[in-house]
Parts: structure tokens; sequence; C-alpha cells
């Protein structure tokens, strides 16, 4: 991924209309980060000088170097970009400053023969993975003309996300947490599994959802674990990514080996 400066020029200086351009700017960013153009969500906007000309400046994260090009914009960037520029707030330019080495490296090719709904706290990427190469998959590759459902996908990637932060520091609701992103009976379980199945449908390709697996009475009961919907044998004889030791092709699941018995 890269680290992008994006510069917005601005023809008015009257203060109120400065707040309110502030504002179309970070609508820009909403709308750019549910698309999967950006990543992440604490994003520094500030004033800034390019050549002469007065404007506005964020640092963003980008999963390509033309993650921003108009190309990639869906409907919801294009009317918000066109509403800033209606109050004289113009997207003048964007450069690329550097490769973010924190960052995972994102999938490159042009079509992957299958795809997995995944995402840890620990990630800042796009969770729609290759099943390939277990790289992220920029969303506006695969939902450019789904925004309602690309939005989706992120504020449920938010929700896992703050579930297994929640699990994994153990202090406040970590039973909770753990039963969202572990069950099949949970809301969240729920929500990211017709997430899943809504991306086969408008990608074309076979979508896994990632049910997350810790716990469990010993290695053997654990290894002998059947697909939690259809009950089938769904035991890998070789882990996918030395991560998913379970995979229904059937129920388009993949799971791990319970972390308390992985070495």
């Amino acid at each position: 991924m890269y680290i992008t400066d994006v510069f917005f020029r601005y023809n008015n200086t009257h203060a109120s209309l400065l707040a309110n351009q502030a504002y179309l700017i970070n609508q820009i960013i909403e709308q750019w980060r549910y698309n999967g153009q950006i990543i992440g969500r604490e994003i520094p906007l500030f004033y800034a000088e390019q050549e002469g000309e007065h404007g506005f400046a964020v640092r963003v994260i980008c999963p390509e170097q033309n993650s921003l090009l108009p190309d990639y914009n869906n409907i919801e960037v294009d009317l918000v970009l066109e509403q800033a520029e209606h109050a004289g707030l113009l997207f003048d330019s964007f450069q690329i400053v550097a490769d973010d080495f924190n960052s995972d490296t994102t999938y490159r090719g042009n079509q992957s023969s299958w795809q997995i709904l995944y995402t840890t706290y620990l990630q800042s990427c796009s969770p729609l993975h290759s099943g390939d190469d277990f790289l992220p998959i920029p969303l506006y590759k695969k939902l450019k003309n789904q925004p309602h459902l690309s939005m989706d996908i992120i504020k449920w990637q938010e929700n896992w996300q703050a579930c297994d932060q929640l699990q994994m520091n153990g202090a406040v609701l970590e039973q909770q947490a753990l039963y969202e992103i572990s069950h099949p009976d949970s809301n969240l379980f729920k929500h990211g599994y017709y997430l899943a199945q809504a991306i086969e449908k408008h990608t074309n390709t076979p979508t896994y959802y990632y049910l997350y697996r810790v716990g469990g009475e010993n290695l053997h009961t654990e290894q002998q674990r059947r697909c939690p919907i259809c009950q089938g044998n769904w035991r890998l004889e070789k882990p996918l990514f030395d991560l998913f030791h379970f995979k229904c092709d059937h129920c388009r699941l993949v799971s791990n080996l319970s972390w308390h018995y992985q070495k």
C-alpha cells in the first residue's frame, strides 16, 4: 500500500465557507473509504499551500498507486466530489509519498479463482482476500457498481475488528465479543455470511467466510470438528496459508484449528 498526499484547492476564503469545505472533504474521505480507495479511519486534515494555491491537504493510505483515479470512483464518490466542487472546493491532485512497509501488499492479479471475507483487529486493508495468495483485493476492483454493499462490508469489518480486539484484550465484554466472531448463531456471523454470499453473487467468484475458532476440549476433538452448518467433513489435509485448517466448499466456510492447540 502507498502513503499518499492529497490536495484540495478552494476558491473561497470566508471562514464559514472554509468550515463547510472541511466538512465536505470529510464526506469525500468517508466515501473513498467505503469504496476501498483509501484504508483506515484516522486521517489528518490540514491547511496547505501548493504551487501558490491555498487549500486543504490530507494524508491517506491507498491500496494501489492509482487508487484515487476517477476511473475507480463509484457513484457516491462522484456525488460528493461534485457537491464539493459546487461549494468551491476542487480535488486538485494526489502524490505518492512512499510505499508503506507496515501495510499489507495488495493483490495484483486480474481475477482470483476464489475469495475469502477475512479480517482481524491487527489488519488495515481490504477484508476481501484472494484465495490464491491470500492478498487483500481492493473493494473498488470488485464492487465499484455496488456502493451500498461495499459500505456494508466496511461496517462489518469495523464491528468484527472491534469484537476481536475486545476478546484479545480480555478485560471487558470478552465472552460476548468472542461469541460474535466465533459462533454461527451470532448476529455478526449472520451479517458477514450474508455479505460473503452477496459478494459471490456480484463478482461471480466463490467467496468464503472466515469463522474464528478458539477453545475446545482437546486437540483430538478439534481435529474432528465438522462444518457447523452442514455437519460435513471439512478438515483439510494441509492448512491453507498456515491459517485455515478447515474448508467447506458446500457452505463456503473456512476456519482455523483452535488457537489453544496450535504450536
